[in-house]
């Protein structure tokens, strides 16, 4: 029975005889069917490793399709560290540069002024002086990032940085240090620009609370260190080589951190040119508002920063150590209240957040009017500084959720360049009303509050949010 079995079946596999001769055509269509089949079955026993192959593959295609910034980082041992956090940290060296700065020329006042027996008018030129070089950066930084890279405007901000400082440093004429703070003035505005840019892109909106926290510890910094060259009776000048040291090591770091840096962007509108994007800009309403905001931000902080140390000599009767002490104090408020406010439970309302914190700022300014305790103004210093800390994170967090990504940087530029507006001007024209008014450096308080109810008001105009895919 078997053996017939198996016979019948190779009769099968055979053409049969009785129907005749095939053609040689004709026998291999029959064998190219007959593998067809095969493969058929053969692809059908293993489309479970097929599938896992196929899975696997797919795998494989979908990360090598990520942007190359995921698979880069740090690792040390078998700690892995995030390329994402490598620019948080040179961004927090670049704002920390930025902020010594930024209050040094406010804390080094009455030292130049005495220096060059200059008046009141005079002197504040020394604010008008970076002012050009601040702006000018920030207008170009968006050019220059997309012509040369990150890494090289960064680069070009820490030796513009440096090199203004160290000619400072040698004390030279009048002139030559406004030519100097125009020289730095180019680099913090390279240093702010580019890397608030940067911190613009990340998906978490609360690293920009902790970049502009380390421009606040740079800027509480400054005036404690310029304190006690004061108390030591140090020649003003020497200070300037503490930031020609730390522009060399920013250098060299953000050489290394930024070296493969890409600033993210949209494939459909690689081509749009910068002019088509300061257009679209110009158009929207959150640029304008931004624009009045920052302005208004940055009179109240660098009004307040640059005339404290004066205000508290002449009107509140503090020594010249001490001044610049409680002007650390107050950037030590402006630091923790950004720290403060970028926890993750911690939300502040664009609109009704910050008036309520412009608010609790003038009623600190108001404790420092009324008070005439030494004592109790270290408080309300450092009071104002925490309500105040958030203020300017805040508005360039609201102007870059409410821009298309591929106008971030330009917004950025265009809101930090506003800024300098109010950086430049508030603390200029406050000087000369100074030296022309009877009661001198008695008003700084009241300016400061005006200032802070005008900016409450403009929060109040900001447009809603609008939904993106």
């Amino acid at each position: 029975m078997s053996q017939i079995a198996v016979s019948q079946i190779e009769l099968d596999e055979l053409p049969a005889l009785e129907r005749g001769r095939r053609s040689f055509e004709q026998i291999n269509d029959t064998a190219s069917h007959k593998a067809d089949v095969a493969t058929q079955n053969e692809i059908f026993t293993e489309t479970r490793s097929a599938r896992s192959r196929i899975f696997v593959d797919a795998i494989s295609v979908e990360r090598a399709a990520e942007p190359q910034a995921r698979r880069l980082g740090l690792r040390i041992g078998s700690v892995y560290i995030e390329e994402e956090i490598l620019y948080l940290l040179g961004s927090c060296m670049g704002f920390f540069a930025a902020g010594l700065s930024d209050t040094a020329t406010g804390a080094n006042l009455p030292s130049i002024q005495r220096h060059y027996d200059l008046s009141y008018e005079v002197v504040s030129l020394v604010f008008l002086a970076g002012f050009g070089g601040y702006l000018t950066a920030c207008m170009l930084n968006s050019v220059l990032q997309n012509a040369i890279g990150t890494r090289w405007v960064l680069l070009t901000a820490g030796v513009l940085y440096a090199g203004g400082s160290l000619l400072i440093a040698f004390a030279p004429p009048f002139p030559l240090v406004m030519v100097a703070l125009t020289v730095m003035g180019f680099g913090n505005g390279f240093y702010e620009a580019c890397l608030t840019s940067v911190v613009a892109h990340f998906e978490n909106s609360r690293f920009m609370n902790i970049v502009y926290s380390f421009f606040g510890v740079g800027a509480l910094s400054a005036p404690f260190i310029i304190g006690a060259f004061a108390k030591a009776a140090i020649p003003w000048n020497l200070y300037y080589w503490f930031p020609v040291s730390l522009g060399a090591i920013i250098m060299a770091t953000h050489f290394v951190l930024f070296r493969q840096y890409v600033i993210p962007t949209e494939a459909e509108t690689e081509h749009h040119t910068i002019r088509a994007r300061f257009t679209q800009l110009t158009r929207m309403r959150i640029t304008w508002v931004g624009m009045v905001l920052i302005i208004l931000g940055f009179a109240i902080t660098l009004t307040l920063s640059n005339w404290l140390t004066s205000y508290l000599i002449e009107v509140k009767g503090a020594g010249a150590d001490i001044s610049r002490y409680q002007l650390s104090m107050l950037w030590a408020g402006i630091t923790a209240g950004r720290m403060f406010f970028s926890l993750p439970y911690i939300h502040v309302r664009d609109r009704l957040g910050n008036t309520l914190l412009l608010a609790l700022l003038c009623g600190a300014i108001t404790a420092l009017w009324a008070t005439k305790a030494n004592a109790s103004n270290w408080v309300v210093i450092g009071a104002a500084g925490f309500f105040l800390g958030p203020n300017t994170p805040a508005i360039l967090s609201i102007v870059s959720i409410r821009v298309p990504p591929r106008l971030k940087g330009a917004a950025v530029s265009i809101t930090i360049g506003s800024g300098l507006i109010g950086a430049a001007l508030g603390p200029l024209l406050f000087g000369v009303a100074v030296g022309k008014i009877v009661p001198g450096l008695e008003v700084l308080p009241p300016v400061i509050i005006v200032l802070s109810t005008l900016s409450a008001l403009t929060f109040w105009a900001i447009p809603p949010r609008e939904k993106r895919d």
